[in-house]
């Protein structure tokens, strides 16, 4: 079969497969080589880690997720990142070595979360969020035949102004107070805990007197929960910035969108039968401005 074709059945499917309230999945996923994946440099070390359930169908088992996310805590650096890329890379640099294999490395083996996701792109799942000195910088990889869009940009963090309520609710064992805000375009609850001494949480979330537990839009369409606080030692690895241009946050928040919605047509794609692309799939990003 063309590989246009499959392309197209994929990304049919990635629309069609899921729940209306959940992150889009479009797009495939990106060339390893193309994302620096044997070109990371260790930044930092954490000696404590978060890890999060991403829009889970079912919090204890991680094949309902469409990402397991991972906050990272050193001395300098946070750094918030998919553990599902970052084990299935780890494994993919142990393959090459064991087989002696010289070309690329495919693209999606050993990757976990949904099966019926695992070819396909995020933006939450191939972007990686690093905060250092009140700065946070993202490097953004996009999906396959698009990795010529990879870029990185900084903004302050926190920029979230948070108001604390009365309620609480306990998660992995702490007791959490509720926080709402508004942060481009929507308004998200947040539930932190004091008593876990690190200020971050999932995606950009910041600026709470203690650990984000669990965060989501109010139409609950992004929805984070951990389901992990580990100790131990992990090195905080940084992608080559050579393969990440500089660029702005409105500019990469353009080409995300673009990439989600339009797929197909954003790549060039052209159907060797004269058929016209599907249309534009109706897209809630997170980030709305």
């Amino acid at each position: 079969m063309n590989i246009r074709i499959i392309t197209l059945i994929i990304a049919l499917a990635a629309v069609c497969g899921g729940a209306m309230a959940q992150p889009k999945i479009s797009g495939r996923v990106p060339v390893r080589e193309k994302r620096g994946y044997d070109q990371q440099i260790v930044i930092d070390t954490a000696n404590v880690r978060v890890l999060y359930a991403l829009n889970a169908k079912d919090i204890k088992d991680e094949n309902t997720y469409i990402d397991l996310g991972k906050l990272e805590v050193g001395k300098c650096v946070k750094k918030y990142s998919s553990e599902f890329v970052d084990l299935s890379d780890v494994e993919a640099v142990k393959w090459k070595k064991e087989t002696g294999h010289q070309g690329y490395v495919p693209k999606s083996f050993w990757m976990g979360g949904r099966p019926e996701l695992r070819e396909n792109w995020s933006e939450l799942v191939f972007s990686d969020y690093i905060i250092r000195d009140n700065q946070l910088k993202e490097y953004a990889c996009f999906p396959l035949w698009a990795e010529r869009e990879n870029g990185s940009y900084t903004e302050a963090w926190p920029l979230m102004q948070w108001t604390l309520a009365d309620e609480q609710q306990t998660i992995l064992g702490h007791r959490c107070q509720k926080a709402t805000c508004r942060f481009r375009g929507r308004n998200f609850v947040a539930w932190f805990a004091a008593d876990v001494p690190i200020k971050g949480g999932p995606w950009k979330f910041g600026g709470l007197p203690g650990c984000i537990l669990k965060v989501y839009d109010v139409q609950k369409i992004y929805v984070w929960e951990a389901v992990a606080i580990e100790r131990g030692t992990y090195q905080i690895m940084q992608y080559p910035d050579k393969l990440y241009p500089k660029s702005k946050r409105k500019s990469v928040w353009q080409r995300q969108k673009k990439y989600t919605e339009d797929y197909l047509n954003a790549i060039g794609w052209t159907s060797l039968e004269g058929k016209p692309t599907p249309p534009k799939i109706h897209f809630e990003p997170l980030e709305k401005e």
